[in-house]
């Protein structure tokens, strides 16, 4: 297992039928990492401060402070993602600690899910998105899933499985 595969939240699908599909990503291994190292951090600036060593005991607990609060603030968000054949509706719903950010388009108008690969100048540096395809010509319109460093394996796991529920028929029953 690789540093980002530990770090790496699984997404997991809560539903899955003909009628439903939801998955979900809920950041609970990386934010309790974050904070058991936060604490860490903290238990060493007040240890710095009680050896007499105030002013690097301070700089400590306020860069732990920065650092943490900024970090949580990009990784922390719970994402949702749900399909419904029953109510016509593909809905994105983001919650983060600064709030909720939801978007929805019909059903009839989301075509596939898509993931696109951003490389970047420096090694270490590739990005691999999550966008749902709504609407077709001036009406196309791009939902980007946010997500924290996923791991490719879940993307293409994650996008097989959606274009599939996507691509089937809706069976019914015989009158």
């Amino acid at each position: 297992m690789t540093l980002a595969g530990f770090l790496a939240d699984p997404l997991r699908v809560t539903q899955d039928s003909d009628i439903v599909l939801e998955i979900e990503n809920r950041p609970i291994r990386r934010a309790a990492i974050a904070v058991v190292m936060m604490l860490v951090a903290i238990a060493s600036g007040l240890a710095a401060i009680t050896d007499g060593a105030t002013g690097t005991g301070i700089i400590l607990l306020a860069m732990v402070g920065l650092i943490g609060w900024l970090y949580l603030h990009e990784a922390v968000q719970l994402t949702q993602l749900r399909l419904d054949r029953d109510a016509g509706f593909a809905r994105l719903r983001v919650t983060t600690l600064r709030g909720r950010h939801e978007e929805t388009c019909a059903l009839s108008d989301l075509h596939r899910l898509e993931s696109v690969a951003h490389y970047g100048t420096a090694a270490g540096n590739d990005e691999t998105r999550l966008v749902l395809v709504c609407g077709s010509g001036p009406e196309r319109r791009e939902i980007v899933v946010p997500m924290f460093r996923p791991d490719p394996d879940e993307v293409a796991h994650l996008t097989g499985l959606i274009n599939g529920w996507l691509s089937r028929r809706e069976q019914r029953a015989p009158s």
